[in-house]
């Protein structure tokens, strides 16, 4: 497998394209904006599907055990791809990719990837297999239940999830090769399978196989996550049986993706902690409805913006802040990082405050459906409040992270990762006790302030990248989405009073639109009445994509 092995193209084979010339396209200047709607697009159907998950979860089951067993399970065989791939493969691998293609060196850009991709299968087997073994240990100090029954699901279930994190794994080397080439297209598919073939487990499977049915389409969804992108990886000649550890670039890689991985690892520390605290927690008038499971769907209500802002331009970005690092264009890279930055405030800001006064028939409309009931729609409510007080900072994130590890920098990244997990984990064990799950959601907030501050103190300092600019738009953003989220709540109330507080889903569907629309306008306004160049900045790229996708 290592020396001289043959990969599934090759740059010397005329039917292999040519990576460096149509990478170097597909991430040019109007490229980007192309690939930016691609990649958007999959995010935003990835998180509808995502949401949609959850609320078949909720229509189903509620809140009840048998789920709250099933995403105690899912922990540990996450936490094993997070620990060893996920954002790791990719921060490493697209920098190291990028710069050899960028170089013209595309037999060793491909196997790089086929490496990499290879290593993550050969540690992640055994990996699974011991905590196969182990599960019965392991699962009551994720989720710790007197009930034996309980604990026997959790374990059962773990063992079927354990296969998953070797196909997610293979898959994120997949992706991570195929952004590097400029492909962005399947990658941005992918999750959506995965997404797709748990929503089909969760209605044909569960009716048959209960619980379980939901663990098989966890490991359907990872298969349908590599297996989508395998084309693509084949046509661009990005995979073989090769394992190459005297190239210097797969040396590189690994070493830039042991921080990261660490990073990742102990940042898992944050959901097992939580996981163990909310299982703990028992709401309700007679303590009937599970405290993990309104945590849960308040979290995930919370990663839909996050991943519908921040994930999409992390992802777009990264190769060509990586191909202006290698290249040594500084003056490409600012601007990018200023411009991505400044008009991230600029609509994060005023979304947070729609979104805040909107919480409740939010919630309602996401998850309010079967077993769902108005109760713990109520229960979720001020959990997810709380959430949203870190939104900037969780969407900033995504943005920050991704500067650093173009300039093949993950240890920054990391160690403030790690700063924040300290924060998170100590203020967890002191507000939960306090406040319960509100105590949870604060946490995991001031968790990634921490992370943000510490990123962008060492962003001024180590890359001299110039805060005042941001400092500007956050204090023009403030008073303008105070405005337009007070205008959203007058317009929902108002016509929450004139629908005489109906709570059919196509009322509260129109109520929120209208009201958040008018909100946005609010906004609008404001933005054009003090003339910020953010305005016409965000006009420019909405036209400019709608004409592209026209």
């Amino acid at each position: 497998m290592a020396g001289d092995a043959v990969l599934a193209g090759d740059a010397t084979n005329p039917a292999t394209p040519n990576l460096s010339a149509t990478s170097a396209a597909r991430l040019g200047g109007r490229a980007i904006a192309l690939a930016g709607l691609v990649v958007v697009a999959g995010v935003m159907l990835s998180r509808v599907l995502g949401w949609l998950r959850f609320a078949v979860f909720a229509a189903r089951y509620g809140t009840g055990p048998d789920l709250s067993a099933f995403i105690v399970a899912f922990r540990i065989p996450d936490t094993l791809f997070q620990l060893v791939a996920a954002g790791a493969v990719g921060s490493a691998l697209v920098p190291v990719a990028s710069a050899l293609l960028a170089n013209g060196e595309e037999r060793r850009a491909r196997r790089l990837v086929a490496t990499i991709a290879n290593l993550m299968v050969l540690g992640l087997i055994p990996l699974a297999a011991a905590v196969w073994v182990a599960a019965p240990m392991l699962v009551p100090i994720v989720g710790p239940s007197s009930d034996p029954s309980q604990v026997a699901l959790e374990v059962e279930l773990t063992r079927w999830m354990l296969i998953s994190p070797i196909f997610l794994a293979m898959a994120a080397a997949f992706t991570a090769g195929l952004n590097a080439a400029g492909i962005f297209g399947a990658p941005a598919l992918a999750p959506n399978i995965y997404n797709l073939a748990i929503i089909g487990a969760a209605v044909l499977l569960t009716p048959f196989m209960g619980i379980y049915g939901l663990a098989a389409g966890v490991v359907l969804g990872a298969v349908g996550h590599m297996g989508i992108q395998a084309y693509a990886v084949r046509e661009q000649g990005l995979y073989g049986l090769v394992i190459d550890l005297r190239d210097p670039a797969v040396k590189e890689t690994l070493l830039l993706m042991a921080p990261r991985a660490l990073g990742l690892g102990v940042t898992q520390i944050v959901f097992l902690v939580n996981t163990f605290f909310a299982v703990q927690a028992h709401l309700g008038a007679q303590g009937q409805v599970a405290g993990l499971d309104i945590y849960t769907y308040a979290f995930t209500a919370l990663q839909i913006p996050v991943g519908l802002i921040g994930v999409p331009l992390g992802i777009v970005l990264l190769p060509p802040l990586s191909r202006a690092i290698a290249g040594g264009d500084k003056e490409r890279f600012g601007r990018l990082v200023d411009q991505a930055l400044r008009l991230t405030l600029y609509v994060v800001i005023p979304l947070t405050g729609l979104m805040l006064v909107l919480a409740t028939p939010t919630l309602g409309l996401l998850f309010q459906h079967g077993n769902f009931t108005p109760e713990a729609t109520s229960l979720a409510a001020p959990v997810y409040v709380v959430f949203l007080l870190g939104l900037v900072a969780h969407v900033l994130i995504s943005l920050l992270a991704p500067i650093f590890y173009a300039g093949k920098d993950t240890r920054t990244p990391v160690t403030a990762a790690l700063v924040a997990v300290a924060v998170d984990v100590a203020a967890a064990g002191l507000l939960f006790p306090l406040f319960g799950l509100v105590g949870l959601a604060l946490a995991i907030g001031l968790g990634a302030w921490a992370e943000v501050s510490m990123l962008l103190y060492l962003m001024r300092h180590r890359i001299g990248f110039e805060l005042e600019p941001l400092g500007r738009t956050v204090a023009f953003a403030i008073p303008g989405a105070a405005l337009a989220a007070a205008a959203t709540l007058g317009s929902f109330r108002f016509l929450d009073s004139q629908a005489g507080g109906s709570m059919a889903f196509p009322v509260v569907v129109v109520e929120v639109g209208l009201a958040g629309l008018v909100g946005v306008a609010v906004y609008m306004a404001w933005s054009r009445s003090v003339r910020r160049p953010e305005f016409t900045e965000v006009l420019h790229i909405v036209r400019t994509v709608l004409g592209r996708a026209g």
